[in-house]
């Protein structure tokens, strides 16, 4: 389908526009030392020591992902510098192109309403924003399995309709491989959703034998095969091992090391509001082109996360583009057919928020417990105040002058909401991080030049100092020289009667000391 003049130039502003909200956030914030510092530092040792090829921290190899991040996340900081800005800006770029991708999909299954209304209601999901500004693989991984869903979409269609086109299948079959080369076979999983359930409702299995298996399954092995025979022969199968089994089969079946409890996504709902709610009109107009589709990717997508042991709040990213699909498609359909309804149910949703604004600005700072919000728990009754009256803004404009100007809006207020929050609390949520951060650039201004910096073989460090101090730090067991080294290590290069001098130290926000020392003869 070749997009409409309007629709074209509708999708370019809102592109545009969401690329100007989330490149300005991307430095603000120190990268977390979780998974950000543990990516990051993989590409900061490929581009320094130019081995494409071996994920590694500290000069041990690292199993964790297949390259491609790695390698997105290289050229980026080689050409702007390994900061937090150059280490988000692949993801960030990813997320902006995924806004297209699902406009263009949507748009395919009901029109050009519909696409924009999908590209809005992605770009302003809290879950899809929050992982837009950092640098894990999943919204890359994400990109690639949703474009190969939306080339099989145009190739599925009707033959009347240009359909059935053997580029389309190059594309899904190219698209796939980059996605496996990002994140594994979950790019697989993503997009057998996607198909399934397009094939359980249009009932078409005799399409499966026209999608050329024998021809692109070769076709993705030869793309994504060289880089697993490539470790194989360099690192052994143990690195294959934890790359394929444990990072993937083991990780599903068992957790390995992210195993969560059953409901656990169901306490992370808030993340897809408002728009999850928006589902509960979904029956009324379910026979409504791509309702049924996108509501149906959606619930097999989450099942499939459901399943799995392995459950992170980052794993939302997969669920959001089949969500913003299924809610854009309800919405404009119901605005069709139903505008009353579709005023009524903005108004009312504005209210409940208007409600549980009044009553946040109420609380008293004292209530909030966690570590990091309260950092800015005191802002917490002015931020209630302003949701309150965003949301009674939302119901006037609504009211006055329709459900179109009300949509527009409250995607324009979440939009605010979002850019306040990386542009102002996000920093401020985890200063500990900045502190390490400092404390890392300033030892590594200490140390003579042509001398290495090391750490102890026995607990290492982790990736966040190794990016930070801005070299390699390889793993010694106590020999003469420079070490970064924490609390217990200075104290078991002490018990071991290891002379030691403290050059350098802080503590963090539990009182654990971190060092700059060098163990003498």
């Amino acid at each position: 389908m070749i997009p409409t003049s309007r629709f074209a130039r509708n999708l370019g502003l809102l592109l545009l526009v969401d690329a100007a909200l989330l490149l300005p956030l991307l430095g603000n914030a120190t990268l977390s030392r979780t998974d950000e510092t543990q990516i990051a530092e993989v590409s900061r040792e490929m581009a320094a020591s130019r081995d494409w090829l071996t994920p590694r921290i500290g000069g041990i190899p690292q199993a964790a992902y297949p390259p491609l991040q790695y390698w997105l996340l290289a050229v980026s900081g080689s050409l702007c510098g390994f900061n937090e800005f150059s280490m988000r800006l692949p993801t960030a770029l990813a997320a902006v192109a995924l806004v297209g991708v699902v406009a263009l999909l949507t748009r395919r299954l009901a029109g050009d309403d519909a696409g924009i209304a999908a590209a809005l209601i992605l770009a302003t999901m809290p879950a899809y924003f929050l992982q837009s500004t950092v640098c894990r693989a999943d919204v890359v991984t994400m990109l690639f399995a949703t474009a190969a869903f939306e080339r099989f979409l145009a190739w599925a269609e009707p033959a009347g309709q240009s359909g059935r086109r053997n580029r389309d299948l190059a594309l899904l079959y190219l698209w796939t491989s980059l996605g496996i080369l990002t994140k594994g076979p979950l790019t697989v999983a993503i997009l057998g959703m996607g198909g399934l359930a397009w094939f359980l409702l249009r009932r078409e299995w005799k399409l499966l034998i026209d999608m050329k298996f024998w021809i692109g399954i070769p076709a993705v092995l030869i793309i994504v095969v060289p880089w697993y025979v490539a470790m194989y022969r360099i690192n052994g199968w143990p690195f294959l091992r934890e790359n394929l089994l444990f990072e993937n089969l083991n990780a599903y079946r068992d957790g390995y090391q992210q195993r969560r409890p059953w409901y656990f996504y169901g306490t992370q709902l808030p993340l897809l509001l408002p728009w999850f709610l928006v589902l509960a009109l979904a029956p009324s107009v379910r026979r409504a082109p791509g309702v049924a589709l996108s509501l149906a990717w959606f619930g097999l997508l989450f099942l499939f996360f459901n399943f799995s042991s392995a459950k992170r709040v980052n794993y939302l990213t997969y669920m959001t583009p089949a969500l913003s699909m299924a809610a854009a498609t309800t919405l404009t359909q119901v605005w069709k057919e139903k505008p009353v309804l579709a005023g009524r149910c903005l108004v009312g949703f504005g209210g409940i928020v208007a409600a549980g604004g009044v009553l946040l600005s109420l609380l008293p700072p004292s209530l909030w417990t966690g570590a990091a919000i309260q950092k800015v728990a005191a802002l917490m009754p002015v931020l209630g105040g302003i949701s309150a009256g965003v949301a009674l803004a939302v119901v006037l404009v609504t009211s006055r002058f329709g459900f179109c100007w009300g949509f527009g809006t409250m995607t324009g207020s979440l939009a605010a909401a979002f850019f306040y929050y990386g542009a102002f609390l996000n920093a401020r949520m985890n200063p500990e991080y900045r502190e390490m951060a400092d404390f890392c650039r300033r030892i590594a201004s200490k140390i003579p030049p042509g001398e290495t910096l090391y750490v102890p073989a026995e607990g290492g460090a982790e990736g966040f100092y190794h990016f930070y101090v801005g070299r390699t730090m390889p793993p010694r067991d106590g020999e003469p020289g420079l070490y970064f080294a924490s609390q217990l290590q200075r104290e078991q290069f002490q018990q071991k009667g290891k002379p030691v001098e403290i050059i350098d130290t802080m503590l963090d926000q539990r009182g654990r000391g971190r060092y700059l020392l060098r163990v003498t003869p």
